[in-house]
């Protein structure tokens, strides 16, 4: 708790702490606006909602990753944990007959239950999270394929199919779960102790030991919050095409690890902001649809995307050296 206190007094220090917490915000200003000027198609009222719409699952399972960095820890299980809530969420509705709210309930148990032994792993077995989290991912996607025989399971009721495409007046609905996801973890992370426990653990582990916090407990928890989170942006993109599929999480590792970090995460923990996470889903997604507008061949997407990892970690390192 320490710690935290002396981040916040810290943050009081002037414009270039200002500047270093909020880059990425100004930097999405400045790209909004120049993307605005190169094509008119995108600055249009329908084109702004679908950018918001596409950002906002994966913008919620990059808050749970976000948990996790904040320990200086890493979570390589989230694309399979995607792929388990895919297949068993179908499953469970599809063949067993399960009604959609309860299946929902029990696949949050299960990536609860994942989280929770990613935790013990780390904690417990002393073992890297990389390597933890990373055989996690294997044994997942083993029993997601043994499950599913490698095929998508289809036929989820037309209802489920609101998560992703409903709106709520002209604004879509996942948008209103992100913001609300949003607001929850903001006021969970700034007012509340648990909440700002995580950024003393991440800081310095020892100092937030003998200040009194359950340093295990909060190292578990960050990876059963990762879970859960996961489990809703998972449910979305699900509900996108009314259907289970293993692969379903298997391209979006690398861009939840990009947006944590390019909204201002550190990766030796202790530094972060849910609403930066947001912003670097924003951020991203903006590059991706301005590139497909301007008709750019898809696979610079994957060069840019690696690029900016790169710049967005080397900033990190430096201002860890400063």
């Amino acid at each position: 708790m320490n710690d935290y206190k002396l981040k916040s007094k810290k943050y009081q220090g002037g414009a270039k702490t200002f500047l270093s917490d909020w880059m990425i915000a100004i930097l999405f200003v400045v790209l909004f606006a120049l993307c605005c000027v190169f094509s008119s198609d995108f600055r249009t009222s329908r084109n702004i909602m679908n950018i918001l719409r596409q950002a906002s699952f994966i913008a919620i399972i990059a808050m749970g990753e976000f948990f996790v960095i904040l320990l200086g820890e890493m979570d390589m299980s989230i694309s399979s944990i995607i792929g388990t809530v895919s297949i068993f969420f179908a499953g469970f509705v599809v063949e067993l007959g399960i009604p959609v709210f309860p299946a929902m309930i029990l696949v949050t148990l299960m990536s609860a239950v994942i989280g929770i032994i990613n935790g013990f792993l780390v904690v417990y077995g002393k073992m890297p999270s990389f390597i933890a989290t990373l055989v996690t991912m294997n044994v997942l996607k083993g029993f997601n394929y043994i499950y599913s025989g490698a095929l998508p399971i289809p036929g989820l009721p037309e209802s489920f199919n609101f998560m992703a495409a409903g709106k709520v007046g002209f604004v879509p609905f996942a948008v209103i779960l992100m913001l609300i996801v949003t607001v929850i973890l903001y006021v969970f992370t700034a007012h509340t102790s648990l909440g700002r426990s995580f950024f003393a653990v991440g800081g310095n582990k020892e100092a937030a030991k003998l200040s009194g916090l359950n340093v295990n407990f909060i190292s578990i928890f960050a990876f059963v919050m990762c879970g859960i989170l996961t489990t809703i942006g998972a449910l979305g993109l699900t509900s996108r095409t009314l259907s289970g599929n293993v692969t379903l999480g298997d391209d979006m590792l690398f861009d939840v690890m990009t947006i944590v970090v390019l909204g201002g995460t550190s990766l030796t923990g202790g530094r972060g902001r849910i609403v930066g996470v947001v912003i670097g889903a924003l951020f991203l997604q903006v590059i991706t649809n301005i590139m497909v507008l301007l008709s750019i061949n898809t696979y610079w997407q994957w060069v840019v995307k690696g690029v900016i990892l790169v710049v967005v970690v080397l900033i990190d390192a430096k201002s860890k050296k400063d």
